[in-house]
Parts: structure tokens; sequence; C-alpha cells
């Protein structure tokens, strides 16, 4: 997941290091080969490398807790979350450097959906054993993003899609495609009394690729198609997408906050409760924090509503995967199976907020037990709408392209994005495109002078 109060987008640019440059920034402990005869130094127990838990009440640290309770007599399975970054951007390039260095410190690696075929692709991670084959209660849109030429590496741990937010007192009507919401949330802002109508995020981090391939899809538009760099063909949609943005920014407009440039997820919550926007992107989470707040209820009922976009989504999450560096590697695949069976699902979707990857987690929820007085409000009504909502969004979303150089394609497409929607600056899309396919294939051209799209 996108991170939720730590996330910035100053740092972007250390995600492009290369697996071996990007070894320096890592406190390693090195140590032989991944057959598992010779223990790590300095390593007990399991360790699980991630990001920051931005769940309510730390649900994934919890869950862990269970495991060791249930093995306390065992050592080798006590486990630990490792939080080694809040960004999601610099977390990936620490796990590439641990794993250029044979780091055995980590024995279960947390990756971003995109990050599974560049990390299977160096031979990171390894195949996760499957001996009774798919476990087909897992959601059939997740499997695509643990799979790489045809080999499963990983199990998913949450899926995450974006959801639109909404004030009651905003919406007419559920908005029939982007330009209509666009349309309404304008009216918002003009008629409605709020300073602005959406809120999307397009600080120059992941969740900025993440916003601006949903508003050009939004649009009609592509990017990437069947592994094709294919956004040349797209102009007029892609045209499109970026006019949006830039006529619903002051002074032309207010149906986009001002802010849209370094909004992240975490700040377009804060503008949506205090009722700076009338409508806001945001993954599944954000229904917690907010529900949770005393300000988004009146009369026992939430003021606010929740819907899939009026546009394809992105499909995100993140998966769970075993080092191919750990010495642990058997208990390292019992850790992931605990993490990712039924009762683990449920309860760090009712209990966390994080959409579910297993379909029968999403039958039924109910309430959190041990919940705080003010989360115990997430009644079931609560919980099973929006159970309902996220398992339609991820019907139709769809995933970011599929590479091993995904990160270097992300950066120079969120580059010229940003350029052309927040700056106007001119798009040669040809130009573009071969700047794409040539990031795409790894191998990313330089400028002199820098010109983003081209």
């Amino acid at each position: 997941m996108l991170g939720r109060y730590f996330r910035r987008y100053w740092i972007p640019m250390l995600a492009g290091v290369g697996f071996g440059i990007a070894a320096v920034l890592v406190p390693l402990a090195l140590g032989g080969d991944s057959t598992g005869r010779t223990p790590c130094p300095g390593h007990v127990g399991l360790v699980v490398a991630g990001g920051t838990d931005v769940s309510a009440g730390a649900e994934r640290q919890a869950l862990v807790r269970k495991w060791n309770t249930l093995h306390q007599d065992d050592p080798d399975l006590q486990a630990r979350i490792v939080e080694i970054s809040s960004l999601a951007d610099l977390q990936r390039t620490q796990l590439a450097a641990a794993s250029e260095a044979r780091s055995c410190d980590y024995d279960v690696l947390t990756l971003d959906a995109p990050w599974t075929a560049e990390f299977a692709e160096k031979k990171a991670i390894v195949p996760f054993p499957l001996p009774h084959g798919w476990d087909p209660d897992f959601l059939p849109e997740l499997r695509q993003s643990v799979t790489w030429h045809r080999t499963v590496y990983a199990l998913p741990f949450n899926a995450d899609v974006g959801l639109l937010y909404y004030w009651n007192d905003a919406r007419r009507q559920p908005p029939v495609g982007l330009p209509d919401l666009l349309g309404q949330a304008a009216e918002a802002a003009n008629g409605h009394g709020f300073p602005a109508g959406y809120s999307v995020q397009l600080a120059d981090y992941e969740g900025g690729t993440v916003n601006a391939l949903e508003l050009i899809w939004g649009f009609g538009g592509d990017v990437v198609h069947d592994d094709q760099i294919v956004i040349d063909r797209y102009a007029t949609q892609v045209r499109s997408a970026l006019a949006a943005v830039h006529t619903n920014l002051p002074p032309q407009g207010a149906g986009v906050d001002r802010t849209v440039g370094d909004a992240t997820e975490a700040s377009s919550i804060q503008a949506f409760e205090g009722r700076q926007v009338a409508f806001m992107r945001n993954w599944p989470y954000a229904f917690r924090v907010l529900a949770a707040d005393p300000r988004m209820r009146a009369g026992g009922r939430l003021r606010f509503g929740v819907s899939p976009l009026p546009g394809p989504s992105v499909l995100g999450g993140q998966n769970l995967a075993i080092s191919a560096h750990s010495r642990k590697q058997e208990q390292a695949r019992r850790l992931i199976e605990f993490l990712t069976d039924h009762d683990a699902q449920s309860e760090l979707f009712v209990c966390g907020g994080f959409a579910p990857t297993r379909e029968s987690a999403y039958q039924a929820p109910r309430p959190c037990l041990g919940s705080s007085p003010s989360e115990q409000s997430i009644g079931q009504a609560d919980l099973t709408q929006l159970a309902a909502q996220i398992r339609q969004a991820i019907a139709t979303a769809r995933p970011r392209p599929v590479a091993p150089a995904y990160q270097e394609f992300s950066e120079v497409f969120r580059r010229c994005f940003r350029a052309a929607a927040l700056q106007s600056a001119d798009v040669d899309y040809a130009a573009f495109a071969r700047l794409l396919r040539s990031a795409y294939s790894g191998k990313p051209l330089r400028t002199d002078p820098p010109r983003p799209c081209g």
C-alpha cells in the first residue's frame, strides 16, 4: 500500500538507483549462500522486511504477535517486522540493496505489486512452494502480480484499489465517467461552499503515477497495452486528461484541489476531513480513518459515502515473498501462509482497513473485537457496504505494467505527466513514447538539456 502519514515526494530519485549502487543505503549482515545450512550471523528468528504499517491499530504487528504466541516454544519461529522505510520508493531501493549484497538479514520481503517481477527477474526471491496448487480462494485478479514467467513467486498480502470518497451533501448522483465526476466537483466548489472539488494525488512519488494512469484511463486513453508502449496512439485522450487537470486548477477553475501537485494520500484525507474538498480519490484504508473521526458522523450515520471510481482504478497491493538469501526459507513459507490465510485476511480488513486478498474475507465481515470506542462505531453494515464497494472496484481495476524495469518507466512517465498537467509543458507524443520504451526496457534515455516529455 502507498504510505499513509509519512510518505513524501521529495526522495523519488532514490527509487531509480540500481540494485548494485543502492547497496550503500542499508546496513547489511553478509554471509554465504541461501542453502539454509549455515546460520545467518546475529540473526534470530524470522524477519519480515516492509514499509510502515498504516493500518489502524498496527494490525500487521498484531498478527505477528499472534503467530509468536502460537510458536512461543520455538525461538527459530519467533518473527518480527522491520519497517525499513515509510517511503515506498525508498523501501524498494533498500530491499534491492540488501538483495544485491546477498544479505541474509531478511527472510520475508513485503513487495508492492509492481516489484515482484523485478525481484523475481533478479533472483532476489524464490518461487513460492505450492504443493497443492494455487488456492482458488485468492482473488483471481491478484494472480498476475505474484507471477513472473508463469511461476508464482509470492502470496498476496493485501489488495488495494482506488475508491471515490464523497461528502453526502456534495454528490447529486453517482458520476457516469470521469468527466462527469469532474463536472460535479466543479459544481460543488462553485455552489456548495467547498474551496475545491476533487482531491487526487499527483506529487512526485509512486502515488502520482497511479493517479496519472487512472486519469488517462478515465478519458479512454492508455499507456501500455500487451507489453507495448502505446501512449502515442492515444494522444487525443491523453491531451483531454491533461487539460482536465489544468483547466480545473485555479485561476481557471476550482474543480481540482490547488495542492494536487504536492498531494499524497495523507494530505488528501486531511483536506477531505476538513471539508476543503467535496470528493477524494484514495485507497480503502482511508475509510477506517474517516469513519473513526467523530466529525464524519451525524446522528450515528456517516456523513460521507464511498464507491468505485467512475473509471478503471489501478489494482495495487502488496505481496509476501521468500528472500533468496534467507537461511530459513521453510519457516518463512509457513509464516507467509499464516499471514495470508482466511482468518488473517479477515482480521486485517475489519481491524486494519486493508483490502482482503481472499474471496471468503469479503463475506459477512464482523466488526473488529477490541477496537477503540470510536472504531466500534464502524458496524457490520458499514463493513459490508465497504467490502462490496472494494470487490466491485477490484473487478474492473487494471494492474500497472508488469516489467522488471517498472520503476524506471514509472519515473519517466510521471515526470512528463506532471510537467504537462501542472505546468502546461508541451508534449511531443512520439518523442515521449520513445522515452517510455527505453525506460520500459531498462535503458532509459537521457536528453541534454533534460526534457521531461522528450
